[in-house]
């Protein structure tokens, strides 16, 4: 199946297609020398002097799409070799990319040695490990308002009005779906959702410092 290669990833890709293969060793050199972390900014700037013939802001982007690229082959569960098949067939669809029959070969080589980095390949298949789920978070939005109460009589104004909240949750299904959910809270619903995010917060730094004491890299995000 043709991979479509998604329109904001056209430039850096075209950044590595125009990469001199000592260029492209010398990012996959440098990536080794760093901890693997989808901090693609940070890694950018740490090994930017080993890859001088682009930008720190260009390399970024290259990190990117790169990282991008093997999270959606991982997801995916195709094979390393079927996936290149169809990113070089969408790669020859796209005008920007789209080169010459005997360049191709070089270029499969090229995209072969980046796309089975381990570094990005063990980034992905954490970041499909952390996103295994029914449902995954997309968004919240809480709304409040007041809600009137009326006597039996409901041409007199209200006698009262109590204070309500919505929890509006969306959230991913599927490929390319959003669900979504209302959960109705009063004020003592928001001091207990309140505690426990803060002590969900408070259990996330703690595991994340037993990571650094045990001297285990931290993966996910």
């Amino acid at each position: 199946m043709i991979f479509e290669i998604p329109k904001e990833d056209i430039a850096a890709i075209a950044t590595i297609k125009a990469m001199s293969d000592g260029s492209v060793d010398a990012l996959l050199t440098a990536l080794k020398s760093v901890p693997p972390t989808v901090d693609t900014e940070k890694v950018a700037k740490r090994i930017a002097e080993h890859v001088p013939s682009i930008t720190a802001k260009l390399l970024e982007d290259v990190l990117d799409t790169l990282y991008g690229l093997c999270y959606v082959r991982e997801l995916a569960g195709v094979e390393r070799p079927t996936f290149l098949e169809d990113f070089m067939e969408g790669f020859q669809n796209v005008p920007e990319l789209a080169g010459e029959k005997s360049e191709i070969p070089k270029l499969r080589k090229k995209f072969e040695k980046l796309l089975n980095n381990e570094t990005f390949n063990l980034l992905s298949k954490a970041k499909r490990l952390q996103r295994d789920g029914e449902r995954l978070y997309c968004d919240a939005k809480i709304i409040s308002d007041m809600r009137p109460v009326f006597s039996e009589e409901p041409t007199i104004r209200p006698t009262g009005a109590v204070v309500t909240h919505t929890l509006k949750i969306v959230y991913h299904k599927g490929e390319g779906a959003h669900g979504e959910c209302h959960i109705i809270l009063d004020s003592i619903d928001l001091d207990a959702l309140g505690s426990i995010i803060t002590r969900a917060q408070a259990k996330d730094r703690t595991l994340r410092n037993l990571l650094k004491e045990i001297r285990l890299s931290d993966l996910g995000l």
